[in-house]
């Protein structure tokens, strides 16, 4: 899986006519090429968002108008769904994440992008996420669930490294202490699961299988940290942005995060091995993290397709692409970006180790995504609540998980 995530091959062969493209392809950038809007996820996020917009126009020659996303996920989700299920026009291209993608790609709302995912543009990028556009989403950018540290806590826990699983008890043992915690998690409901998924990933378990020793002692651990007072249960209503807040506030120590975040840490100055870095993947049974990004959607309902394409070819070429991990301090999705030895972000060498070095392998989802998150995080929040004592939730789980994923269960969706 790791080499699907990671091997590409060089080159992109753009419709003619479109632009001037990065890294010696000659394609010219067309006079008044129209006009498209695009309603993403970084308008709302990103301070530096029209620097990206202005190496848009640039490149394309469209005029391009931008509406931001609510940067709530519930309230993102259900705003995108009255778009495009509605048959509103008024926005063309839309940013969303893997779990929108799953849930829409098998819908009329998404144009298909063949045209623009030719052979050669699908070559360039990690397989697993061409798997999940399912021919209708360009790839924007490339996060690692990373574990990051705050060096002031390590140096006084007077640790080298914290990544074995002796040597992470042996931290939120030492840190969690006078209002400090040694982790710090988004365990609100809809964002929890990734959590739990990668607990699991690095016990070594098997999220399908919750009879597994390893999936056991995964969920036990992540209820003892709490117990213990390691982690605080205060966070069952934290989302990331809550998150990043208290690693930055130092309330917690450590946590599991999106690489994806880099840009909040590198614009407040505070990214680096003596504050806030990523550190190599933990290890408590195994290495292995989860990998993915968000993508660009055509509206079926746009009535400004072609130009709308003018814009996803750029963004899924090699200068697009270059752009958007410069001005937004990301990993870009094509890979033969990141080996250009001339691309740099920052925190980039430790997400090349997180390349070479970790398995990186696709969240699992199922197409009803939402419906499934909601109820991982429902059970897990009554477990470590104690509404559900540990035989009930392993039960549950197994049940959840046979409904959901019938095929990787041998369940036929029975429970």
């Amino acid at each position: 899986m790791r080499k699907k995530l990671v091997s590409a091959m060089l080159g992109l062969s753009m419709a003619a006519g479109l632009l001037t493209g990065y890294g010696g392809q000659q394609v010219l950038a067309a006079e008044s090429a129209g006009k498209i809007t695009l309603f993403c996820d970084d308008a709302a996020t990103q301070e530096n968002f029209q620097e990206y917009v202005d190496a848009a126009e640039e490149a394309t020659g469209l005029e391009i108008e931008v509406i931001a996303m609510p940067t709530n996920t519930d309230d993102r989700t259900a705003k995108v769904m009255t778009v495009l299920s509605s048959g509103d026009d008024s926005v063309d291209v839309i940013s969303i994440d893997q779990e929108m993608l799953l849930s829409l790609g098998g819908t009329d709302y998404l144009e298909p992008l063949d045209d623009v995912l030719t052979d050669e543009v699908k070559a360039a990028y990690p397989e697993s996420f061409i798997e999940m556009s399912k021919g209708k989403g360009v790839p924007m950018f490339m996060e690692i669930f990373c574990f990051w540290l705050n060096g002031k806590y390590v140096k006084e826990a007077g640790m080298d490294s914290v990544k074995t699983k002796d040597e992470f008890v042996k931290y939120l043992e030492t840190v969690s202490k006078d209002g400090v915690y040694g982790y710090g998690g988004g365990w609100e409901q809809t964002y929890v699961w990734n959590d739990v998924g990668e607990f699991v990933n690095l016990f070594d378990g098997d999220l399908f299988d919750w009879s597994n020793e390893n999936t056991q002692a995964a969920v036990k651990f992540m209820k003892e940290m709490v117990d213990k007072k390691y982690t605080p249960i205060s966070q069952l209503a934290d989302q990331y942005t809550e998150l990043n807040q208290r690693i930055m506030d130092g309330t917690s120590a450590s946590m599991l995060n999106y690489s994806s975040f880099m840009p909040t840490y590198d614009a407040a100055g505070r990214y680096g091995e003596e504050d806030i870095y990523i550190a190599p993947m933990l290890n408590l049974g195994k290495e292995e993290t989860y990998a993915n990004g968000w993508q660009y959607v055509l509206n079926a309902a746009s009535q400004n397709k072609d130009e709308a394409k003018i814009f996803l070819n750029w963004a899924a070429s090699l200068e697009g692409q270059e752009a958007y991990g410069r001005i937004f301090s990301r990993l870009p999705a094509r890979t033969d970006v990141v080996d250009d030895p001339d691309f740099t972000v920052p925190g980039l060498e430790q997400l090349k180790s997180y390349l070479t070095d970790t398995t990186l392998v696709p969240r699992p989802l199922p197409v009803n995504s939402m419906e499934y998150i909601n109820e991982v995080g429902s059970l897990f929040q009554k477990y470590v609540s104690d509404e559900l004592g540990f035989e009930d939730y392993i039960e549950k789980m197994q049940n959840c998980m046979n409904t959901y994923f019938p095929e990787e269960t041998g369940n036929g969706g029975q429970d």
